[in-house]
């Protein structure tokens, strides 16, 4: 069942298994969020490796971050972090499990772990996805000839969305050591297909056009507490990737939803001339982390991160006069750091402060210009509790630097901007929570939170081009404010039942089209387009123990997800808005373990009501649609 990961939180897909996602926190989403496994930036992964397709069998627990950023991270995010902390298992485990349901998808996952008397631990992940994606959409058919699109939308398939990826983990190393707590040496290799149906939006439809990818990662782990002297911890992790991705678009035709097609003057359907080109994106880095707690008073925390990002391409089919252009002459690299040193003082054992600087910098080439950035941050935190309430209190000044894909792009459906500036946030977060046990059996829970952003030089994504294309642009400053609130309560555990409900306001505030005069922008105090901005969730869950045998345990669950009506470009004066519907969709599940837990059945119904379900920039989500999972555990 899908994970819980609180309010003011939403995960919006474009589709269907394996596709691209956007995960929206707090008033920011996209490139603003941050993911880390293990404390490990995944901005440099691969396509293969994204939280959208990793098994949740796979996952430990998941660390959210709302407000301020711990140093630890070496972020740059404005809008938070999401830490996915894998499963550690000191001992001896087999954990295999096996997914099939709708539009033909299957998923498998096998965890192995051994851990020798010596101390030497092996462990290999091994998980794989595949799902034909070929749900309905009720969109427009365009005749070919005449490009004119139907009055009445019609329900037609995917037929072009078929995804499939291979993922293989493999680490070896200590732990417990004298010189090292865990000292791990890992490599992962994956590969990747799927065929991309839609350019940036749905109007545009691609029949033959093909992605694959490969990631062969090696990396590093070593931490070791109390190093040298008491209170001194430190941790060092690194990986490189040395794949690629490759787009494939050598199709001579034309084609609409209906899957009909008309044959074209020239090959490739994104209007770039035929292409098999292939990325090495070639990238890594490197996390280094100092902890020192000088007694329950003081503490201090140093982090650096550095991230290298090195492009070269080829293409078979490029011609003479253009490969150069096309080929590994055209220099795309890019260099990040960010250090980062915070002090945390305990004033009371349930009050505490914490003050923190950063330093951001990044030198990025395209061709023969190279462009250097260098900026400072600053914050502070502080929290305290009393009895069952906590209050919690952030500001921060912070940065965040332009990714790679936004300088450089995917050289497919995202073009590069090597002008972006970097992003300046002043961000203040508050939070009162409420957490306690009536009676030994009710649990309750009650969290609300206020936030506040004034983002100058917000980056946001430009579809163009008929929807083929799509780059990242500056659009000045943007303001937003939210309220959420959060409320859960268990009885016994044998009940539960939650909700989470968010509104946000987030407007443009670029007054002038062109530097601080010039002409007025059309689209000044309008919200920020395809960003909802009132949604909320409701789950239930009831667990029935010692169902058919002691031990053997049912759980039956209910999620709602709401969104209301918003709309994914900018409105303007006089222009009629285009709107994503509000929805409101249901699941329900069912999960029974046997054997002392070692085995778990599980069934799903997503979207049980069959109702239109719409996301990025209105792409169509699937519809009813069923899964059914067995679990093995020893």
């Amino acid at each position: 069942t899908p994970a819980y990961l609180g309010a003011n939180i939403k995960v919006r897909k474009d589709g269907g298994e394996g596709s691209d996602y956007n995960f929206s926190m707090n008033g920011f989403s996209g490139k603003h969020i941050r993911f880390f496994i293990d404390g490990v930036p995944m901005e440099g992964f691969g396509s293969e490796f994204k939280i959208n397709n990793l098994p949740i069998t796979m996952v430990d627990r998941i660390e959210v971050y709302k407000g301020v950023v711990p140093v630890e991270f070496g972020s740059d995010a404005l809008g938070g972090v999401v830490n996915i902390i894998t499963n550690k298992s000191k001992e001896t485990k087999l954990d295999a499990s096996f997914t099939t349901g709708s539009f033909n998808t299957y998923k498998s996952h096998v965890n192995i772990s051994k851990t020798f008397n010596n101390g030497i631990v092996a462990q290999v992940n091994a998980f794989q996805n595949y799902s034909d994606n070929n749900y309905k959409v009720l969109v427009p058919i365009v005749d070919l000839n005449t490009g004119v699109y139907s009055k009445e939308k019609q329900w037609v398939k995917r037929f072009n969305d078929r995804f499939q990826s291979a993922t293989v983990v493999a680490k070896v190393g200590v732990v417990d050591k004298s010189y090292a707590d865990r000292l791990m040496l890992g490599f992962t290799y994956g590969e990747g297909k799927r065929g991309v149906q839609t350019g940036t939006i749905m109007d545009k439809v691609f029949g033959d056009k093909k992605r694959r990818s490969v990631t062969m990662m090696p990396s590093f782990e070593y931490s070791k507490k109390n190093l040298f002297l008491e209170g001194l911890d430190l941790s060092i992790t690194s990986n490189y990737n040395g794949g690629y991705n490759q787009n494939i678009d050598t199709s001579s035709y034309k084609y609409n939803w209906a899957g009909e097609r008309i044959k074209t003057l020239k090959q490739g359907e994104s209007g770039g001339g035929p292409s098999m080109m292939k990325f090495y994106d070639h990238n890594g880095s490197t996390t280094f982390n100092v902890n020192y707690k000088l007694n329950d008073k003081h503490s201090f925390s140093f982090n650096d991160v550095m991230y290298y990002f090195n492009r070269k391409t080829e293409d078979p089919l490029a011609v003479k006069e253009t490969q150069s252009e096309k080929n590994s002459e055209i220099k795309r690299n890019s260099f990040k750091n960010i250090m980062a040193l915070s002090y945390r003082y305990n004033i009371l054992e349930n009050f505490n402060i914490s003050l923190f600087g950063k330093h951001y910098s990044i030198k990025h080439t395209y061709q023969s210009e190279t462009t250097k950035v260098d900026k400072t941050g600053y914050g502070l935190a502080a929290t305290y509790l009393w009895k069952k309430f906590q209050v919690k209190a952030s500001y921060e000044n912070t940065f965040r630097l332009p990714t790679d894909s936004e300088l450089f792009g995917d050289g497919d459906l995202v073009w590069g901007n090597t002008g972006l500036k970097p992003e300046q946030g002043k961000n203040f977060n508050l939070n009162l929570s409420y957490s306690g046990i009536v009676n030994e059996v009710h649990s309750v829970f009650v969290d609300a939170g206020f936030v506040y952003r004034d983002t100058k030089d917000y980056i946001r994504s430009n579809p163009y081009g008929s929807g083929s294309r799509a780059n990242s642009v500056n659009i000045g400053g943007v303001e937003s404010y939210g309220i959420n609130v959060e409320a859960r309560y268990t009885y016994n555990n044998l009940f539960y039942v939650g909700g989470s409900l968010t509104s946000q306001n987030i407007r443009s505030k670029q007054r002038y089209t062109i530097g601080d005069y010039g002409v007025e922008n059309p689209y000044y105090n309008e919200r920020i387009p395809n960003e909802p901005y009132f949604f909320g969730s409701a789950d239930a869950g009831v667990i029935i123990k010692d169902l058919g045998k002691k031990n053997n345990n049912l759980n039956l669950g209910y999620n709602l997800r709401y969104i209301d009506h918003y709309s994914y470009d900018f409105q303007g004066i006089g222009a009629d808005p285009i709107w994503i519907p509000s929805q409101a969709v249901h699941d329900i599940s069912a999960s029974y373990s046997l054997f002392n837990n070692k085995i778990h059945l599980t069934v799903e119904a997503n979207n049980l009501f069959d109702k239109l379900a719409y996301d990025n920039y209105s792409f169509q989500k699937p519809g009813r649609n069923f899964m059914f999972k067995i679990r093995y555990t020893y």
